[in-house]
């Protein structure tokens, strides 16, 4: 069946006429409708595919025959239409698109390559700067463990030098070194298995001074006629009621200064080759020395303590190096808390006084705030309440100046807080004795760790009584104590000085005690002649000290032997025994009924009187070693420590 075709492609009534299906089965495939021509317009609204069966609906009419496939392309067509009229949807999210060039293209490439050449550089130099970042007191000072170092790191002479300059030796090496050692401390802070306190570093593990010292320093007017001379004032406030004021001053100066030209200062050994053996790595105690000459002679020197048969000790020396480690002395052995160095509690409190921040009229406030500072805490809170009780006790003992002086104790009192926080660190359990300062004496050991008159020259296998110089002269002039002090000497000594025994000896020169009518005079004023003479030193009798010392002890009492005589020299008969005063804060004893507490005083006050001192009266066997021999025998009770006389070498145990 056919019907015309009506030339819009609707029906009378706008409907798209349909063949029927008889009709449909005799009608060939139809063939593709044509597309407009790329530049035909379409009518507005209508969408490409509408306009396609519009395009095909305005064909010439065909024969009947193809008016069918031509109807079933517009039927087709319709349900496009609608997909392509629906609006599209929009993409959730935001893509930005960068226009550029083709990738492959030259300008492509040479923007890639801009592109990471910027990213290399900005990574690279982001590294150097973290790197540089983590040598520097700003990062390691962050760890809680770094407190007491960063603290004592701010006061020190080199608070602008970095923590690798002297840390970390030079090199890739060193840095990995010190960056495995890092990660080693990193762990321990997140698990919390860090130590306290912090141990000092050994000084093996630590760089050459080559690269770190002499690299800003120059040893050479160090050591240039002897080195420096340099004059020392110090305020010292005894622990008495008024708080006496006490001015010490003593020059350091190069050992024969003035008197021949091969004068030896302080900085000589760093520049000779010395050689110790040390016992821990702090050195704090130190067994055995060797020097080597230019020539090349080897001189040794042993600890007492150390040898089992005065004659024969090349054993004890093979023991000790098969068993400690021998190191080469430099800078640090000596300025071994230069960048990290806390003061000591007495001398802290002596600055305030001199400063003004804690008066003296405050009775026994030196004394006071000695015991206050020098006492562990568990935290900082319990220090501070541990201090405002000063104000207690002028309350208690002294109701009148805690009326009238309220002031100048709230003033003490705060100064007091301040300088605990800068010497103690509770939580690190570090209080002002924990790293100890070899620089001097007043505080450590330090020089008394080879100069304390007990190591001896080792000759031909055998001990001598020969021993490392250890006299105030050595390195310094006899310190002047006083309110007031004489001229400070510095030039040649007069043969008659030269004497080992002048000491003794002089008194059968002078016949009186003031100088100026003496030729004393012309190198010594009355307050020198003061510092011994006002003390007992001077009525200690020495003729027959080896055997009777213990009877000469009691009647002068310890503090008279302590003027002369340092803790070492005693220990080589007495061993560990408490014999001398406490003189450093972390030797001190805990206290006991045999020491008598740890605030003794001369005769140790405190302890049990009619306490035996001298043992059952063996013999102490010191052939051929220093001294001589002699014996020793227990005789009658007296106040104070409980001395106990062993053979040399041997091991007390209380």
């Amino acid at each position: 069946m056919t019907f015309p075709v009506d030339p819009t492609g609707a029906g009378p009534a706008g409907e798209v006429p349909v063949p029927s299906a008889a009709s449909a089965e005799s009608v060939p495939a139809p063939q593709a409708a044509q597309a407009p021509e790329p530049g035909a317009a379409t009518a507005p609204g209508v969408a490409p595919a509408a306009a396609t069966a519009a395009a095909s609906a305005t064909a010439p009419v065909a024969p009947v025959a193809a008016a069918a496939p031509v109807a079933a392309a517009v039927v087709a067509a319709a349900p496009a239409a609608e997909v392509a009229a629906t609006p599209a949807k929009k993409r959730r999210g935001f893509r930005l698109r960068l226009p550029h060039p083709p990738l492959r293209s030259k300008r492509g490439l040479f923007i890639v390559g801009m592109l990471g050449a910027s990213l290399a550089v900005a990574f690279t130099v982001g590294g150097v700067v973290a790197i540089q970042w983590t040598e520097t007191a700003d990062f390691c000072g962050r760890c809680h463990t770094m407190g007491p170092e960063m603290k004592a790191y701010k006061m020190s002479p080199h608070r602008d030098v970095s923590c690798a300059e002297c840390h970390v030796e030079p090199g890739i090496q060193g840095w990995v070194k010190a960056k495995i050692n890092g990660t080693k401390q990193l762990v321990e802070i997140i698990t919390g298995s860090f130590p306290k306190p912090i141990p000092a570093p050994d000084h093996a593990d630590l760089p050459s001074t080559g690269t770190t010292c002499v690299k800003c320093h120059d040893i050479g007017p160090l050591i240039a006629n002897g080195g420096p001379i340099r004059l020392v004032l110090n305020n010292r406030y005894a622990k008495d009621e008024p708080n006496s004021l006490s001015t010490v001053a003593t020059v350091v100066r190069p050992a024969g200064f003035g008197g021949s030209s091969n004068t030896k200062g302080v900085h000589w050994h760093i520049v000779s080759n010395v050689e110790y053996i040390r016992a821990d790595p702090r050195a704090q105690k130190i067994d055995y020395v060797t020097f080597t000459g230019d020539d090349g002679a080897v001189e040794e020197y042993l600890a007492s303590s150390q040898a089992q048969v005065a004659t024969d000790v090349q054993p004890d020396i093979d023991r000790l190096k098969a068993t400690e480690t021998m190191r080469r002395m430099d800078c640090i052995d000596c300025h071994n808390r230069i960048g990290h160095g806390i003061p000591g509690v007495d001398q802290s409190i002596d600055s305030d006084i001199s400063a003004g921040h804690i008066s003296t009229a405050l009775p026994f406030i030196k004394n006071e705030a000695s015991n206050v500072l020098n006492t562990p805490f568990a935290s900082t809170d319990d220090a501070h309440a541990a201090i405002d009780g000063i104000r207690d006790f002028y309350a208690t003992d002294y109701p009148l100046v805690a009326q009238n002086e309220g002031a100048q104790i709230d003033s003490a009192i705060k100064a007091l807080k301040v300088t605990y926080d800068l010497v103690a660190t509770p939580d690190m359990r570090v209080t002002a004795a924990t790293y100890p300062n070899n620089l001097g004496h007043q505080t450590a050991p330090g020089c008394f760790r080879c100069h304390d008159g007990a190591h001896y020259k080792v000759v031909d296998g055998a001990l001598t009584n020969e021993a490392i110089p250890f006299g105030c002269a050595t390195c310094h002039t006899f310190p002047q104590i006083g309110a007031q002090t004489s001229g400070v000497l510095i030039g040649q000594r007069p043969p008659t000085h030269d004497n080992r025994l002048w000491i003794f000896d002089h008194k059968t020169a002078i016949s009186s005690v003031d100088p100026s009518k003496e030729t004393c005079g012309a190198c010594h004023t009355s307050t020198y002649c003061e510092n011994c003479h006002s003390t007992k030193a001077v009525q200690v009798p020495h003729d027959n000290m080896i055997i009777d010392h213990a009877q000469v002890t009691r009647e002068v009492g310890a503090q008279t032997c302590a003027y002369c005589h340092s803790p070492a020299y005693c220990s080589q008969c007495h061993g560990t025994d408490p014999v001398m005063p406490n003189q450093w804060p972390d030797a001190t004893p805990e206290a006991s009924p045999a020491t008598g507490g740890a605030s003794g005083s001369t005769n140790g006050a405190g302890g049990p009187a009619g306490r035996s001192a001298g043992g059952a009266g063996g013999s102490t066997n010191r052939s051929g070693g220093p001294g001589g021999s002699g014996s020793s025998g227990g005789s009658g009770g007296w106040a104070g420590p409980v001395l106990a006389l062993r053979p040399w070498g041997s091991t007390v145990t209380p």
